[in-house]
């Protein structure tokens, strides 16, 4: 890579480095997704502050269940994406909403 990447090639970056640091965790077979250990690790360490509550196992498995579009309990790359974005798209829309003159 280039070794100036830009502020967002740096966050795309950092994604990817932060899914696979969890994502190969456990001694399984498939390095390439989180299983719902994984998944509640990632979301306790990683958005903490985003996802205070919804890091019990009921949550966590509610979360995994909804992203899990191929329907193999594991969460890959692509559905991790969603959820991230997800997230994003919220905290755009509150940042919109605070700054957003009243009428």
């Amino acid at each position: 890579m280039n070794s100036k990447l830009s502020d967002l090639e740096m966050c795309m970056q950092t994604m990817m480095m932060v899914f696979h640091k969890y994502a190969s965790k456990d001694a399984d077979e498939k390095i390439f997704t989180l299983s719902t250990k994984e998944m509640k690790d990632l979301l306790t360490k990683e958005l903490g502050c985003f996802m205070k509550g919804a890091t019990d196992a009921e949550a966590v498995n509610s979360i995994v269940k909804k992203l899990d579009n191929d329907r193999d309990g594991e969460v890959n790359f692509q559905e991790f994406v969603v959820l991230v974005a997800s997230i994003c798209i919220q905290c755009n829309d509150l940042l919109i909403a605070h700054v957003k003159p009243k009428k």
